[in-house]
Order: C-alpha cells, then structure tokens, then sequence
C-alpha cells in the first residue's frame, strides 16, 4: 500500500504559520500565563518557559522573533541567558525585551550593553499596553 498523502493544512495552521512568534523566560508560572493569554490574544504565537538550563537551546532552534527574559533577584540563569544571547551567532539579532522587578539591575544593563543584550528594558510592574507597545515596536504586528 503506497503512503496516504498529508492532511491537507487548514486555513487556521496557515494563519499560526506566518505570525510573529514570542519566547517568554521567566520563573514566575502567573507572568508566563498572562503574557501567553495577552499575546495570543494579539494573534502572537508564544512559547513561554522558566529557566531551565536547555532554555538557550530552545531559542536557537525554534528561532522566534522577540524574546522577554525576566531578571530575577539571586537568579544568576537569566543574566547568563543575557550574555549567550548576545555572543550567539544564531540569536545575537533576536530583539530582547527585559523585565525586572529589581531597578538596579536595569541599570546594570544600561551599563554593560555590551556585554549584556536588551533592546528594551521595562520595570515590574508593568503596565500591559507598555509591553505590547515595545513587541510592537520591535517586531510590528502578528
């Protein structure tokens, strides 16, 4: 018997194919539901994860548009995740978008863009609208 040819694809996995896809790192599971529910709401695709150690491995392979990386106090993973991004062949022009609840270490970054990534860099809390606004910005719609 020869093979059954495919399913053919529907109209809504062309749509999901050609939207713009978001990767959100952060160790807190309520931010990473209302950034999923937020932006799939907007017609993003969204991967979501806390930090794990295959995180960057993830990135590479699934190659999205924009990330959100948290930076979260005593957790050394989302500043190395920082610094991996910004020296990766394959992921230094990925734009990033940096959360915090901590004011000091945005400064930080400020300081050493260099060796840090972030292209935009917002405090927590946050207002939703800013978020929106700078994945906007940085990528356009979905």
């Amino acid at each position: 018997m020869g093979q059954r040819d495919p399913k053919p694809m529907g109209c809504i996995e062309r749509a999901q194919m050609g939207r713009k896809h978001i990767f959100a790192v952060n160790s807190d599971p309520d931010l990473l539901d209302l950034l999923r529910v937020l932006f799939q709401r907007e017609e993003y695709n969204v991967t979501t994860t806390n930090f794990v150690p295959e995180t960057f491995d993830q990135i590479t392979a699934l190659k999205p548009d924009i990330l959100l990386v948290d930076l979260a106090w005593g957790v050394r993973a989302g500043w190395d995740l920082l610094e991996d991004l910004r020296t990766g062949a394959r992921t230094s022009g990925i734009p990033v978008i940096v959360l915090s609840t901590t004011p000091a270490y945005l400064d930080r970054l400020r300081a050493d863009s260099g060796r840090y990534d972030g292209d935009v860099l917002l405090a927590k809390p946050f207002d939703v609208d800013d978020v929106l606004g700078a994945v906007r910005t940085l990528i356009g719609t979905a």
